[in-house]
Formats: structure tokens, sequence, C-alpha cells
């Protein structure tokens, strides 16, 4: 029996400018439309003009962080939002959940990880 797994729009939001290199070319490379973006303020206006169907959003960056961007991107009720961080605080953790994040990649993660939670979370 032969899964056929559904190609995602994904935005990456991180100022890691490495790390949105190497998950966009592994996103990529497993056939997914993948959109980056360095900082909260150009992730807002992605997601106002795309729909996708996921979002993977950092937490801690310079200007605007994780928070600023839940509180004001107007997602799409379909869209799941992954907080992908390496400051793992539970408080963070929850205002991420009670925006509307339905889950965490603690970094580093692997491909596996990602993917994992990519098919677990997609739409």
């Amino acid at each position: 029996m032969t899964t056929d797994k559904k190609t995602m729009r994904i935005l990456i939001m991180d100022d890691d400018h490495s790390l949105l290199e190497a998950l966009s070319h592994m996103l990529k490379e497993h056939s997914h439309e993948v959109h980056t973006a360095d900082n909260a303020k150009d992730a807002v206006a992605k997601v106002a003009e795309t729909d996708y169907d996921i979002v993977m959003a950092d937490y801690r960056m310079p200007g605007e962080d994780g928070i600023w961007f839940m509180k004001n991107a107007k997602l799409k009720r379909s869209t799941k939002v992954l907080l992908c961080t390496a400051y793992a605080n539970r408080e963070v953790i929850k205002q991420m959940f009670e925006l509307g994040a339905c889950g965490y990649l603690i970094k580093p993660f692997d491909e596996e990880e990602v993917l994992r939670n990519l098919e677990f979370h997609g739409v």
C-alpha cells in the first residue's frame, strides 16, 4: 500500500540564515513549497499574502519575537504553527500555545524529527 504524502506550503521564520537555508533545502528535497522570513515583521506580511499549511516560527529573534508574530499574524484557521526554538521555556511554550501554536521543536533538531512533526501536524 502506497501513501502519497501531501506537498505542503511552509513558511520558516528564523533569524539564523544558515538554519533557514539548510531547513529550506531539506524541505524542498521532500517536495514541499518553502518560503522564508528572517524576522517577524516580514513573516506577518507573508502570511497576509499567502496561505500556508505550516509556519515554523522561531521565538527569540532580534526585534519582534515569536509571541509578537502570533499576536499580529492574520493566520488562516487551517494554518498550523510549530514553535522552533532553542529557548525551551515553559512560559514561552504556554504563551505560544495559548496564541494558537500546535506543537514545538527544540533546536537543534534533525531531519527525521522535522518530517515526523510535519506529517503529524500536516493538513
